[in-house]
């Protein structure tokens, strides 16, 4: 029997297969998920500390400065902006959505297709390392995956409820990330693209569109009315189109291609998916779209590139198993075709990218996992939470520490990063410390170049302690096993009050 078939000829055999895949995935999605061994720079601090905000009353964008879609906050502070349980919602997200892409695929070319996606998206490292945070590219892909597969329903038969569906899950996705937005002009230029095929508009299709649309906007539209049109659009629109453009940072798409080779094949057979169906086409579009609007942008980093993923995976799939299938078709199995003087097939070729692939995807996300170590965030995080009550506030280069200890950090610097407008400032900084009574400080990442802060800190009652450890808990050298294209966290210094330092002896 060929190996291929093996898998796919049982239906006990493919539940099985089915079933171990989705274990894999969950392996390494949630694994030791307090202890991320990559990042997303200082992203998920921020995200984190909003979620918090959010949950004691805060209002975002007014009280609380944010320049991203208001929907990760809302369902961040569900859960009091928590690290643990805020990464495992992600993770299970991520895990729907791979289970999503596989009925996608099934949908448009059969197990294999099912198969060979579901085995990709399991263990791509971009998507993987996403997951293991409270990430919104990570919330807002998945989302987006569940409209794929609504969406190949509707291109399969026109049922208009999965359009519907369709629409509502790319809202969802732009309610959680503005990005989510692009995929939603993929599907409208799929429509036009159709149109332009068959030269004419039908007044359904042109319905189906409306309400594509129309069904798309609802829940950023709810939250509009909810916070006020203005302050949303001031926060994700206007407060990022200060960015620079920055070409170096367009090597995240040649390392996301590199870290998911089979994600190549798609688009150079493009042509040859594009003439196969309507069915591979409507992804062929977005996945072109949501490209383009990453070279063209100013700032790509890895954690953008994983949109890319569902609709990637999914034509990977079905490109290959549909090969897969002509070759069997025409009468000579694929491990006969090996070993005959005509050589490799196409198919054959194809298997053995994915399988290199997910060698060098799940390679790393292992090798993660194997290589971890406790992070200095939660190092920190531990040592400030022995200093402080929930009551108090904390100023940390990076938020992610203030949320291990389950505090706040002022509204005004939760966003810390290097790319925000306005810039950070010394006097807002200062005026933080000062207003909010702040306990402690924890110069790192950003909070370094502000080379008068020390002094400040001195001046105004703050003392530089020594974190406190014992032989059995070392701060680690790094904090991250696998960092891609995000900068460090650099020296950690450490400001206490001084009534708090005497409290505790410091």
């Amino acid at each position: 029997m060929d190996p291929k078939e093996l898998l796919t000829t049982d239906r006990r055999k493919l539940l099985l297969t089915v079933a171990l895949i989705l274990t894999l995935a969950a392996f390494l999605r949630f694994y030791n998920i307090g202890w991320s061994y990559s990042n997303n720079g200082v992203d998920e601090g921020i995200m984190l500390q909003r979620a918090l905000l959010v949950s004691e009353g805060y209002g975002l964008y007014t009280e609380l400065p944010c320049d991203q879609a208001p929907m990760a906050f809302y369902l961040g502070a569900l859960l009091d902006g928590e690290v643990v349980p805020l990464r495992a919602m992600s993770a299970s997200l991520s895990m729907l959505a791979v289970a999503a892409c596989m009925l996608a695929a099934r949908k448009l070319a059969g197990d294999k297709a099912m198969i060979l996606t579901g085995l990709m998206l399991a263990v791509d490292f971009v998507f993987v390392r996403e997951s293991r945070l409270f990430s919104l590219d990570a919330m807002s892909a998945s989302f987006f995956a569940f409209s794929i597969l609504a969406l190949a329903y509707y291109v399969k038969g026109e049922s208009r409820l999965a359009l519907v569906v369709a629409g509502l899950m790319v809202g969802v996705s732009t309610s959680v990330k503005l990005l989510g937005v692009v995929p939603l002009l993929g599907m409208i230029a799929f429509f036009a693209v159709t149109w332009v095929l068959d030269r004419k508009v039908t007044r359904r299709k042109a319905i189906d569109l409306g309400i594509l649309v129309a069904v798309s906007a609802v829940p950023l539209g709810l939250f509009a009315l909810l916070l006020g049109p203005s302050d949303i659009l001031q926060g994700t629109v206007f407060d990022q189109g200060h960015r620079e453009f920055e070409p170096f940072l367009k090597l995240s798409i040649v390392a996301f291609l590199g870290l998911n080779i089979p994600y190549v094949l798609p688009l150079v057979y493009a042509r040859r998916q594009w003439r196969c169906s309507p069915e591979t086409r409507f992804l062929i579009v977005i996945v072109l779209v949501v490209l383009a609007f990453m070279i063209v942008q100013p700032l790509v980093f890895l954690h953008h590139m994983v949109m890319l993923s569902p609709p990637l995976a999914v034509l990977a799939g079905v490109l290959v198993a549909r090969r897969i299938d002509r070759e069997k078709c025409q009468g000579q199995p694929i491990r006969a075709r090996i070993l005959s003087e005509k050589g490799i097939g196409p198919g054959t070729a194809f298997l053995v990218v994915i399988v290199a692939g997910l060698c060098v995807s799940s390679g790393f996300g292992l090798y993660g996992l194997a290589a971890q170590e406790k992070p200095t965030q939660v190092y920190y995080g531990e040592f400030v939470a022995s200093l402080c009550g929930p009551d108090d506030w904390v100023v940390s280069g990076d938020p992610i520490i203030a949320s291990y200890a389950g505090v706040r950090v002022p509204p005004e610097l939760a966003n810390v990063g290097y790319r925000q407008y306005p810039d950070l400032t010394l006097d807002r900084i200062e005026d933080a410390i000062i207003g909010y009574n702040v306990s402690v400080v924890v110069l790192c990442y950003r909070l370094n170049e502000f080379s008068e802060l020390p002094a400040f800190l001195e001046a105004h009652g703050y003392e530089q302690v020594a974190a406190q450890r014992s032989s059995h808990s070392q701060p680690p050298a790094s904090s991250a096993a696998l960092d891609l294209f995000q900068e460090g966290l650099g020296d950690i210094t450490v400001y206490v009050r001084m009534d708090v330092a005497s409290a505790h002896g410091l």
